[in-house]
């Protein structure tokens, strides 16, 4: 089935919903903290480490792979149609619920600083574009494995009719978001001594549908973040209380 075809199909079953989403879909833009919590994370050190850090932009490892297919909604027996994302920033010409606005290796870099900064670990938490441009001790270095985006739109096993539901209530799709992020914590001249490190995975689930949840498909990103950072956060903040030595340079 041809991508024109293909949406051309998931149109005509998707126009009865489409007509009720204007004013529904919220800001697709990047917010953090993430509006569903409105603040940043509360753990905070007693006594900050006397050095100053920066976070560096985030190396970008994902994937590219791509999977439109809810055209196999519109086929009657079929259940559902997926639409799964390695990279939801740079899809060309998605569906109007699957817009996602982000630069992640930065975006996410300036929200770690930001996070961080507000945990008082050390004096002071700063994004960077490189290690020249803020004068620190140590640095944050990251790497960012995946941010898969999956959303499956039902049409229980009606195709074409599955839409009528919807306007009855019953769900639209479930987003799936997911992240996974590698953080380590290293001296600003040598990146390759690590002083803190950590493995960071998240995955979120949500229902929407036409009346419901789809402002927050894509405001979901900041949330899995703070999410996959709230143990690291912890970490960060009891090192800084029981062995701050641990977090400065050697």
């Amino acid at each position: 089935m041809s991508v024109s075809f293909s949406r051309l199909v998931v149109g005509m079953v998707l126009i009865v919903s489409w007509l009720s989403l204007s004013g529904c879909l919220g800001n697709r833009n990047w917010q953090y903290p993430p509006s569903s919590t409105g603040s940043y994370l509360s753990h905070k050190a007693n006594v900050s480490i006397p050095i100053k850090a920066i976070v560096l932009p985030i190396e970008d490892l994902r994937g590219q792979g791509q999977k439109e297919e809810y055209w196999q909604a519109a086929i009657p027996l079929v259940p559902y149609g997926d639409t799964i994302y390695e990279r939801p920033e740079v899809v060309e010409s998605p569906e109007e619920v699957d817009v996602v606005r982000f630069d992640p290796p930065h975006d996410f870099a300036q929200s770690i600083a930001d996070e961080f900064n507000q945990t008082q670990v050390f004096l002071s938490v700063q994004y960077a574009k490189d290690e020249e441009q803020w004068p620190a001790e140590v640095a944050f270095r990251g790497r960012l494995r995946s941010t898969e985006w999956k959303r499956r739109l039902y049409t229980y096993l009606l195709g074409p009719i599955g839409p009528l539901l919807w306007m009855l209530g019953l769900p639209m799709s479930e987003t799936t978001t997911g992240l996974q992020l590698d953080l380590r914590l290293t001296p600003i001249e040598d990146p390759t001594t690590v002083l803190w490190n950590m493995t960071m995975d998240f995955e979120g689930k949500h229902l929407d549908g036409p009346y419901y949840g789809l402002e927050t498909a894509v405001g979901s990103y900041p949330l899995a973040l703070q999410e996959a950072l709230k143990p690291a956060v912890v970490d960060l903040v009891g090192l800084a209380t029981n062995d701050p030595n641990r977090l400065f340079p050697r």
